[in-house]
């Protein structure tokens, strides 16, 4: 293919340049419907040996190729997204048991997809230091980001708790 555009291009530019230095009259006239038939010539040649039959077939590969990247582009932006939403949650967590002097050690936030199109906190995993930092900030999850008691799980001291 790129041959033919090659081909192409070489014969235009020789075609012109033939014309630009023809005087005018009836030779110059003659020589630009030469050039013209020639050109087509050039044009509609490689579409006469074409392989539609092919061609359809691998086009039809390219658009299927397109629709499994851009699938995969989407499933990668919603879970890039979702891992964004689960890392600010977690830090308002943290911040919050600062603020409160709950003596948190970590969280872990998961979200979930809600009927409005947002994501919205579902679940927690926390590690506190003490049993009063749990109950401290137990409430506020709860209250704040409606993840109720059920879906907290909590590690204080290397003791787990649900």
């Amino acid at each position: 293919m790129a041959g033919v555009i090659r081909q192409l291009c070489a014969l235009s530019l020789f075609c012109g340049a033939a014309i630009s230095i023809t005087p005018e009259g009836t030779v110059k006239r003659v020589l630009e419907i030469v050039c013209s038939v020639v050109l087509l010539t050039a044009v509609v040649r490689p579409l006469i040996g074409m392989d539609f039959a092919a061609y359809a077939l691998q086009l039809a590969k390219f658009e299927e190729k397109e629709a499994e990247f851009l699938d995969q582009s989407a499933g990668l932006n919603d879970r890039l997204n979702r891992l964004v939403i689960e890392e600010k949650y977690e830090t308002y967590i943290m911040d919050k048991a600062e603020e409160l002097d709950a003596g948190l050690d970590s969280a872990q936030v998961t979200v979930e997809w809600n009927m409005e199109g947002f994501w919205v906190p579902y679940a927690a995993q926390l590690n506190c230091r003490s049993e009063s930092g749990q109950k401290i900030l137990s409430g506020v999850l709860e209250a704040e980001l409606g993840i109720p008691v059920e879906r907290q799980q909590w590690s204080c001291n290397g003791k787990t708790k649900d």
